[in-house]
């Protein structure tokens, strides 16, 4: 199986996940206000100082029954295999599915489409911080998934987006550009 980014975002719809990657990565995936608007996967390039780069796959939203093929659910979880690590995208202003409650729907439906996804889980984006009152959301969060680093962000106002540069950092690898791989010198 092809592997389409080192790192996939994971998330309901309308999570940010499009926001996020236009925030970090020159991909500019369509952002709108109404579900679905991600159909299929968008994959950017995050670069790091040295030639180091990573890839993000901006992948569409899932809903509860994914895993049982409700709406595109196998489609987009097939996209979500090809991806060697995970962050869940949260979004921290949603009222119909607060953030605990999102992570847990995200988690079943990986797991019963395929258990290893759920190993794969690297961490959280906290979206729209912009929209909270104040911190507690995100402390409540960090309290019930102490294994997860979570960064908080406002991808819209491309606020702390260096915490999701830092989270997935450890993914980098070396991009070595061709004419450097072959011995060819730079200056002629």
């Amino acid at each position: 199986m092809k592997i389409i980014a080192d790192i996939g975002l994971v998330g309901l719809p309308n999570a940010g996940k499009s926001s996020i990657l236009n925030a970090i990565s020159h991909a500019r995936p369509k952002v709108a206000a109404y579900p679905f608007t991600t159909m299929r996967p968008h994959v950017g390039v995050v670069h790091y100082p040295g030639h180091y780069q990573l890839t993000m796959a901006d992948i569409p939203g899932l809903v509860e029954g994914s895993s049982l093929g409700r709406g595109l659910g196998h489609s987009f979880l097939k996209h979500i295999e090809r991806c060697q690590s995970l962050l869940y995208v949260v979004d921290m202003a949603c009222e119909d599915h607060p953030a605990i409650e999102t992570i847990s729907i995200l988690h079943k439906e990986l797991e019963a489409f395929n258990p290893d996804l759920v190993d794969r889980i690297v961490g959280i984006i906290a979206n729209k911080i912009d929209l909270l009152p104040g911190p507690e959301a995100v402390i409540d969060l960090a309290r019930a998934f102490p294994k997860l680093s979570i960064a908080p962000v406002s991808a819209m106002h491309s606020r702390n987006i260096s915490a999701v540069r830092t989270l997935v950092e450890p993914y980098k690898t070396l991009n070595i550009p061709d004419d450097a791989a072959s011995g060819n010198s730079f200056v002629s």
